[in-house]
């Protein structure tokens, strides 16, 4: 059902760039304006000077920039075309280590509607618009979409073997001590049995549905301006895939911070949710125990909540969906058993009266990875803190086949893609051949 295809590889000089360390950087939406201002110190070529440039005009200058970069060989195109075969490696701060692989390529967009090509969480309007206009100045594929197939390991195996003949084309550490080792793979034969092991596999966006989004609006104005043309690039995309069953797919939870709440009182909310919730007190002073009864039951829904004006960190737990049903009746039963989905339809929407895609556009609720940086913004003009648990990739998947979606910022998979290790011109063909 998915369609993947080599493509010609744009990227940085290998002649020029033995490390591509001081040239990647993060997807943009993770990069905090100090971020920003760090990698731009780095190099005068990181690829963050494309993806979110600091002039006025930030899509004109990034357009300007690639072109340039093109033009005195900073660089190149590949003259033959491959699949990327990646891995990471990586630590998470529990000291436990992971390795991560998946294969770089060009997956033909598809409507969600076809189901071969499915969301698991809403998007905002004001990210798809900001990336909508870095693809119309640049006319490339600057980040890879990060997607996920359902089968076995030995999908990639073809392209993991090539891999074991020889020296990566790439070895770096990013600055999160992730290790990458990239691969070209230019053999035909490795390219069509990964293609082809692949082709049945419906593809589950887990990361970048705003660009992915944008690239089928993108895709669109060219059919309506020049008429179809199938195998034109800019009916691709670039995406990076890994199977949902790879021992490396860890998803981190995305807590969320309220503030510019008029009349929220700390102790009165929590007396309502003792209507609704299972409620555990822990003390300020008892963080440890706190996070260890909030992470203790896989099976159960369960949510950290702590208020700026209470001294206490309470634990929920749902014990009774039916106490919820007038609030999450309009949630598809593959959603509303998901701790996201009861946080944002019972708690935020139900009982504060919050929009959240509305309130996440005005910088009312933000998102943070770290639960101590969500507690501790309690003490800087914060209100409120909700403390997740990560989704499991089955509930990923189980929305995905229903055709519905998880809330905005569900989903945090870890390690990041970065940005600058290959990208994709939409306005040249790839001469990349139709697998058959």
């Amino acid at each position: 059902m998915a369609e993947l295809r080599p493509f010609r590889p744009l990227r940085y000089n290998p002649e020029l760039f033995g490390d591509l360390s001081a040239v990647v950087a993060p997807p943009y939406d993770v990069i905090s304006p100090a971020r920003r201002d760090a990698l731009y110190e780095r190099s005068p070529y990181n690829a963050v000077r494309l993806i979110l440039n600091r002039s006025d005009d930030p899509y004109g200058a990034a357009a300007e920039l690639l072109a340039a970069w093109r033009r005195s060989g900073v660089l190149v195109r590949d003259p033959r075309p491959a699949l990327c075969y990646h891995v990471e490696r990586f630590t998470l701060p529990t000291g436990q280590t992971y390795e991560r692989q998946g294969v770089l390529g060009i997956v033909r967009l598809e409507p969600f509607h076809t189901g071969r090509i499915r969301p698991h969480e809403r998007t905002f309007a004001r990210h798809k618009e900001d990336r909508m206009r870095i693809l119309r100045a640049c006319r490339t594929n600057l980040s890879p979409i990060f997607g996920l197939f359902a089968d076995r390991m030995d999908a990639l195996d073809p392209a993991r073997a090539v891999a074991a003949e020889r020296a990566p084309d790439v070895a770096i550490e990013d600055d999160m001590g992730v290790r990458h080792r990239v691969w070209l793979v230019t053999d035909a034969a490795a390219i069509t049995a990964v293609a082809r092991a692949l082709v049945a596999q419906p593809i589950f966006i887990a990361d970048g549905h705003h660009r992915y989004e944008t690239a089928l609006a993108y895709a669109g104005e060219h059919r309506r301006e020049h008429g179809p043309a199938d195998d034109a690039p800019h009916n691709f995309v670039l995406m990076y895939l890994t199977s949902m069953n790879d021992p490396g797919l860890v998803i981190l939870p995305t807590h969320r911070v309220l503030s510019g709440v008029a009349g929220l009182h700390g102790p009165r909310v929590a007396a309502q949710l003792r209507r609704y919730f299972r409620v555990t007190p822990f003390p300020r002073t008892a963080r440890n125990a706190f996070y260890a009864h909030l992470h203790e039951s896989v099976d159960e829904v369960r949510l950290g909540v702590a208020f700026a004006d209470s001294p206490e960190l309470l634990v929920l737990a749902v014990e009774d969906f039916a106490r919820l049903e007038r609030f999450e009746a309009d949630l598809a039963p593959a959603v509303r058993r998901l701790d996201v989905a009861v946080l944002d339809a019972v708690i935020l929407r139900g009982m504060f009266g919050i929009a959240c895609a509305a309130a996440a556009e005005a910088g009312q609720l933000t998102y943070t990875h770290d639960a101590a940086e969500a507690l501790g913004a309690l003490t800087r003009g914060a209100q409120a803190a909700f403390l997740m648990n990560p989704p499991r990739i089955e509930d990923v998947q189980s929305v995905c086949l229903a055709g519905e979606t998880m809330p905005e910022k569900s989903t945090y998979f870890y390690p990041k893609l970065l940005t600058g290790l290959v990208f994709h011109p939409l306005d040249e063909a790839d001469e990349a051949q139709r697998l058959s």
